[in-house]
């Protein structure tokens, strides 16, 4: 058994550990320092400032200087700071100084106790001279090679901090582990294990934002710049300062990791945190928590992981304490979304709505309907290759993992009668609404199970304030809005684009709500009228078949929209029931538009940067050809349309969406009655000079040339879902 013992101390600990334990009779206790130093040649020393801040450790202050005096790597200062110590600590110190004549040791007493550990940390930053500083705990020890292996972190350059793994030790030097990597195991098994540099960021999102992996501050060497503003803001805190510390420093650095156990950490049976409320603890925790995930981009498993810091032990504290910090808890959302679809506007807005709240601390899962081709991890895999992100986690199917705060139907075929039949797992309910999808369909069976889904009396919330006008008013569907906006950072106007006689026409012939066939018509008179203007159609991988020369640019990237909308002189985008967001994102890019004169798009579109046409081929056109040919009017409706935008940002409408959130989950009344009509003007009818060309262009039908696999599937999966619900019995409904 000895030989065991000996062979895993050999492996696990230090030399000069082993060497000290051989010549203990008792095999239990370990002497930590009495070891010599080496000589070592050590190329690029840098300036390092050792700080022990001290209060009442007696008992180990000399163990804990002979273990730096005692490092391979070159000290450029030796501060020791006590905090009026009620022990015989002064005198120790003192005496230990005394022994050390050749040794340059500042050593400063507080005349008045700080009150809290972090204003000893915070002086040591302000009085060391040093680029780099150790805050070296008193009743802690450590290998004489600490320095020697922390401090390469430090060639690289944008490290500010870099930190060696620690060994647990008791209060007589016995070692309870030989590191700390247990604590971290809900974080990971496996990423301590080696030594590694790692942006700040990366380490907040996949390591400190669920718990502090650093345990112990005397493991840390800091690079030295703003700690001493950082360390005021962390004095807050009675127990998670350092965590929060660290937290703000690699906010804007790297960090450097030591695998070795070179840091010896002492825990004392009467540990401050053991007699320190649970409340206090959980309390600290959950607000850098909080704000963690309000400023850093975690997605929901890393949200998730954070429950694990508190779950166990919040349901020992009192129902107060619960209502007091359930703000700071994360709530959990689930989405049931239907099978994406390559270039759906639609279900990009349900991902980046989801994605906004996963930034903003909230725990977002996405159900997918049945699809029997993906699993969870392809389907995730999909959603993120047609929007370009995905923060959540993707189940396939309608079955839930986990309770959740709120759930959202987002489409009025199954997902609202899932979630409205829905008896567990769910506290609160919602329908995200995008378009009134009733229309979508011919007057009958489907059309008025789809017109039901709005009297199931879920929370609604709309995109615009159209619908929520009309849910309102016809269905006494409790109701709310977030705004049309877009993102500015992707649709701007771009100086280096050279503008063209060109008009561009949102063109998906899949989509008959976007009036493809009335909208082509209206191009084949412009042509025939203004034979030098280009088209560009865009949106769909659909072809046609014409005798006129379009160019069709298929589904294309949004910044190419962007670059798009930027050479064109006129945006025609048509939708017969809710607005589309492509009249805003024209608009923010400077670009005119041409749109319908529907009720529909009198509530969000701004009369000065839209023209509304009459729904006639011969009014939109004559509503293309007015813009065209006047330049004057063309500069007027780009200017107020793209000032009408910068007061739309996609941050606005994120905001207003989170507001409705919130208003969910404090159980707040929704409702918002302050909807009213903001496009006064009367449309643009046909002028005589487009009536009387009717005559040269035939009607001409839309015929694709050619479907592609994307579109196909989307009429496949229709089909299917409208053949499947048709057979779902409302009992079986129930059921869930």
């Amino acid at each position: 058994m000895k030989k065991k013992i000996k062979k895993v101390l050999l492996k696990v600990t230090p030399n000069f550990v082993y060497k000290a334990y051989k010549n203990k009779k008792d095999n239990k206790k370990v002497s930590i320092y009495k070891n010599a130093a080496r000589k070592k040649n050590i190329i690029n020393v840098k300036k390092v400032s050792v700080v022990v801040p001290n209060y009442n450790y007696e008992n180990y202050i000399e163990e804990r200087i002979d273990s730096i005096l005692m490092q391979t790597y070159p000290i450029h200062e030796f501060i020791i700071l006590d905090d009026c110590s009620t022990d015989n600590s002064v005198n120790k110190i003192e005496e230990i100084i005394k022994k050390h004549p050749d040794v340059n040791i500042k050593f400063v007493k507080n005349e008045k106790n700080s009150g809290s550990v972090f204003s000893q940390w915070q002086k040591a930053f302000s009085l060391s001279t040093g680029d780099y500083v150790w805050i070296a705990e008193a009743d802690d020890s450590c290998s004489h090679y600490f320095l020697e292996n922390v401090m390469k972190g430090f060639d690289s350059p944008n490290v500010v901090l870099s930190y060696a793994e620690s060994m647990r030790i008791d209060e007589n030097n016995r070692i309870i582990s030989i590191s700390c990597r247990d604590w971290m195991l809900a974080v990971s098994s496996v990423k301590w294990n080696k030594s590694y540099i790692n942006s700040g960021i990366n380490e907040i999102q996949n390591a400190l934002a669920i718990c502090n992996t650093i345990p112990n501050v005397s493991a840390v060497v800091f690079k030295k710049s703003n700690q001493v503003e950082i360390i005021e803001e962390a004095k807050k805190f009675k127990i998670s300062g350092d965590w929060y510390i660290y937290y703000k420093l690699l906010s804007n650095g790297d960090i450097a990791y030591c695998s070795k156990s070179l840091n010896y950490f002492r825990k004392h049976s009467k540990s401050t945190s053991t007699v320190v409320s649970r409340e206090l603890e959980i309390r600290e925790l959950l607000t850098i928590q909080s704000e963690i995930r309000k400023k850093c981009c975690l997605n929901s498993n890393q949200i998730h992981k954070q429950s694990f810091r508190y779950g166990g032990i919040i349901n020992e504290t009192s129902n107060e304490f619960k209502k007091e910090v359930s703000s700071m808890i994360a709530k959990k959302i689930a989405w049931i979304i239907p099978s994406p679809i390559k270039g759906s506007g639609g279900i990009r807005t349900m991902i980046q709505n989801a994605n906004f709240l996963v930034r903003q601390g909230f725990e977002c899962d996405i159900y997918v309907e049945e699809d029997y081709v993906n699993t969870n991890e392809s389907m995730k895999q999909r959603i993120i290759d047609f929007y370009g992100e995905c923060l959540c986690d993707v189940y396939v199917g309608i079955d839930f993992k986990k309770e959740y705060d709120l759930a959202f139907a987002t489409y009025s075929i199954k997902t609202p009668d899932y979630l409205y039949y829905m008896k567990n797992n769910v506290k609160r309910k919602a329908y995200f609404i995008q378009d009134f999808e009733p229309w979508f369909e011919p007057m009958g069976g489907l059309y008025l199970d789809m017109e039901h889904t709005y009297k199931y009396g879920l929370n609604g919330v709309s995109i615009g304030k159209w619908l929520t006008y009309k849910l309102q008013h016809e269905f006494n569907q409790p109701m709310n809005y977030f705004s049309f906006c877009a993102d500015t950072n992707v649709y701007k106007k771009l100086d280096n684009v050279e503008k063209e006689n060109a008009i561009c026409f949102i063109f998906q012939p899949e989509k008959p709500r976007r009036c493809s066939n009335i909208g082509i018509r209206a191009l084949l008179l412009v042509k025939a009228l203004r034979p030098d203007v280009k088209i560009y159609l865009y949106g769909s991988d659909v072809d046609i078949k014409l005798d006129v020369e379009m160019e069709n640019l298929h589904i294309m990237p949004i910044d190419k929209c962007n670059e798009l909308y930027n050479k064109c002189k006129v945006g025609v985008c048509m939708s017969s029931s809710n607005p589309s967001r492509i009249p805003f994102e024209m608009m923010a890019a400077g670009l005119p538009v041409v749109d319908l004169y529907r009720e529909n798009n009198l509530y969000d579109i701004p009369e000065d940067g839209v023209l509304l046409a009459d729904t006639s081929p011969e009014a939109i056109a004559t509503a293309i050809i007015k813009i065209l040919d006047d330049d004057k009017l063309q500069q007027s409706m780009s200017k107020k349309g793209y000032e009408f935008m910068k007061n739309y940002p996609i941050e606005k409408g994120f905001e207003e969406f989170l507001n409705f959130v919130n208003n969910i989950l404090d159980d707040k009344n929704i409702t918002d009655s302050d909807v009213r009509q903001i496009y006064n003007k009367k449309p643009i009818m046909a002028s005589k000079e487009v009536k009387d060309a009717m005559d040269i262009i035939k009607e001409t039908p839309v015929t694709p040339k050619n479907t592609s696999k994307s579109v196909r599937y989307m009429i496949r999966i229709k089909r299917f879902i409208k053949r499947k619900y048709t057979k779902v019995e409302r009992n079986y409904l129930y059921n869930f």
